[in-house]
């Protein structure tokens, strides 16, 4: 009875385990010089193997700014190009004055991190290489304090 309480008991902790498992299968950040996302160097790229699923993920960036921004928003421009060329294009707001949701407080009282998710529930449905680009639209970017840009994709909460 020990022996197959025990086994039992090993057998739940192993399946705990496996269903706590990460739930990230992308994460890619960008730290920029003198905490300035240069104008000049308007695109970033990111490029995300990624598995065929019919579950969906939810996409999400964060911009860490190091002191106040000059202005109360920050206009992008996000696509996604699928491995067979596809593309989705959504044009996003950083929205610093309302955020759409509360900022994150930066180790130094001068650091925030502004989260915005990009697609709550987003299907990818073919194994390879995604290419998603991110191209700021503002011109008088190099006055915002952008020290990092950070890409996250994460399994669905169900």
């Amino acid at each position: 009875m020990k022996k197959t309480f025990s086994v039992l008991l090993a057998f739940f902790a192993f399946f705990l385990f496996i269903g706590c498992s990460k739930s990230v299968i992308f994460d890619e950040k960008i730290t920029f010089p003198d905490a300035n996302w240069a104008f000049e160097n308007k695109v970033i790229t990111f490029k995300a193997p990624l598995e065929a699923s019919e579950k969906p993920y939810t996409i999400i960036l964060e911009l860490e700014l190091l002191g106040t921004p000059n202005v109360d928003k920050f206009n992008t421009a996000f696509m996604i190009y699928t491995p067979k060329g596809a593309r989705m294009d959504k044009l996003l707001l950083f929205n610093f004055e309302q955020p759409q949701e509360p900022y994150i407080q930066g180790k130094a009282t001068n650091e925030k991190i502004y989260r915005l998710t990009v697609f709550p529930k987003k299907y990818f449905s073919e194994t390879g290489d995604y290419t998603m680009v991110l191209h700021q639209l503002s011109h008088n970017a190099d006055n915002y304090p952008i020290r990092s840009l950070r890409i996250y994709i994460e399994r669905v909460k169900e």
